[in-house]
């Protein structure tokens, strides 16, 4: 005897269903790995908070919204008339920078690893300098935003790296 249409369609319904559910373990699956890739730059983890996606999202969207950003995904440093250009030999002198700029060195901060889906690091600037050589393992284009001193430091795959503050 075959098969009705209905038990066909309630099969294809828990077929879809199961498909869902396998696309969202392994969203989940994938979004831990990330977290957990994230926490492995940071030895000292009591130093870092990892955001979720909404509030990783947020700080994204500040970002996007304080500084210009260029089409092809970096910050647009044509339109900003504040920015410095660092040498690789000088990144664990940007504290002192920022101070030369009157920009306070404060937290949090925020790291932003490309382009990739990573969640959002919360810390201090100098728990990034101080893991910066892993940071930078990540991949190109990473950015430190600082909303409350309205600062953005990108370090950008042909190492140039900038700073910008509004």
């Amino acid at each position: 005897m075959g098969e009705s249409s209905i038990e066909r369609e309630e099969r294809k319904k828990r077929l879809e269903e199961l498909l869902r559910e396998r696309k969202k373990k392994e969203e989940k699956i994938e979004s831990e790995r990330r977290i957990a890739d994230m926490l492995e730059l940071f030895p000292d983890k009591d130093k870092v908070e990892i955001l979720c996606e909404k509030e990783s999202n947020k700080v994204e969207t500040k970002l996007t919204d304080s500084f210009p950003i260029a089409w092809y995904g970096r910050i647009d440093w044509g339109k900003l008339n504040n920015k410095i250009v660092i040498p690789n030999e000088e990144i664990q002198n940007i504290p002192y920078i920022l101070l030369q700029q009157g920009l306070e060195n404060i937290s949090p901060v925020y790291l932003i690893v490309g382009l990739y889906g990573y969640p959002v690091v919360k810390t201090s600037i100098s728990t990034i300098l101080d893991n910066i050589e892993e940071i930078m393992c990540m991949g190109p284009d990473q950015y430190i935003y600082c909303p409350l001193s309205k600062y953005v430091i990108e370090f950008f795959h042909d190492d140039v790296i900038t700073v910008g503050w509004l």
